[in-house]
Formats: structure tokens, sequence, C-alpha cells
């Protein structure tokens, strides 16, 4: 590989991507970034119990925003509590988009509690075990995120857009 093609821009047109907890925050500037740069994207609204939304409800709307501006983006449902409704969500994303590339799991910060903090752990393992052979799993735990949401979805989307240089 030469070395202007090791900084050459990798194509997301087309490939699927699915983002947990997609619908506010650095979630939702992830995904429309991702679409922005050509990627099919899976929406997940992450259901729990306290929850002062519907996530599933949120999902549709982002979606259909996304759509009407010409961008591939369906909407899903799952409960983070229920890590187990993540085992086919793989799956059920090849049968509508395609083999899923690319899994981004959005870890929320305060207020969530410990108890939510491991569910999100748990569905994360479970969704990341149930991807494709070569698919990429990414965690964003915003708890370690010392940066804004923008800065670090930028940051994220740049990675996924770009490969890193070789090491010498």
């Amino acid at each position: 590989m030469s070395h202007a093609e090791s900084y050459a821009p990798e194509a997301l047109e087309g490939r699927v991507v699915l983002v947990v907890d997609a619908t506010t925050g650095i979630g939702r500037i992830i995904t429309i970034r991702l679409c922005a740069a050509g990627a099919k994207v899976a929406v997940v609204g992450a259901e729990h119990r306290g929850r002062g939304d519907d996530a599933a409800t949120n999902a549709a709307f982002l979606c259909k925003e996304l759509a009407e501006i010409g961008m591939v983006a369906l909407p899903y449902r799952a409960d983070i509590e229920r890590a187990d409704t993540f085992r086919t969500l793989p799956a059920q994303i090849a049968a509508d988009l395609g083999s899923v590339a690319v899994c981004v799991v959005v870890i929320p910060a305060a207020p969530c509690t410990g108890e939510r903090t491991a569910a999100y752990r748990a569905m994360s393992a479970t969704v990341a075990a149930a991807l494709p052979p070569g698919a990429r799993h990414i965690e964003i735990d915003m708890a370690d995120c010392t940066e804004g949401h923008e800065e670090a979805a930028h940051g994220l989307v740049d990675q996924l857009l770009h490969r890193r240089p070789q090491s010498c």
C-alpha cells in the first residue's frame, strides 16, 4: 500500500452500520454523519425502564427525517434490560439492509445508574457476539468521554472514514 493510499477515505457508501442508542446526543450525531457519508444505518432506539420518552418513536422520526433528504436509515427497537432482544438484531438488519459491517454502541453517562450501565454492557456483549465475522464492534462509554458529544461523534466517524496509516 502506498503512503497516499494509507490516508485515502474508506468508502462507507452502502456499508451497513448498526448504531445503538442512536436517537439522542452522540448517537444521533453519529447516525446523521454516517448517513451523510453514504452508510445505510440501522437506528436502534434503546428502550429501558425510566426512559422519559419513546425510543422506538424517536428512531422512526429520525429515520423519516433522513429519508426525506435521500439518506438510508431504518428504525429498530430493542430493550436494553433484555439483552436477548439484541441477539437476533444483526440477522434482522441483514435481511432488511445487508450484512452489518460496523456496530457502534453508545453507553450513556450520568444519570445512568450502575445497574443500567451493566445492562448496556451486557447488551453490547450480546450484539457483538451476534455480529457477522469481520464486523467491527465499537463501544463508546460516555462516562469516559472527556470531549463534547459533537467532537466525540466527529472523531469516531472520521476514524471510520479514514484508514489509519500503517506503522513502520
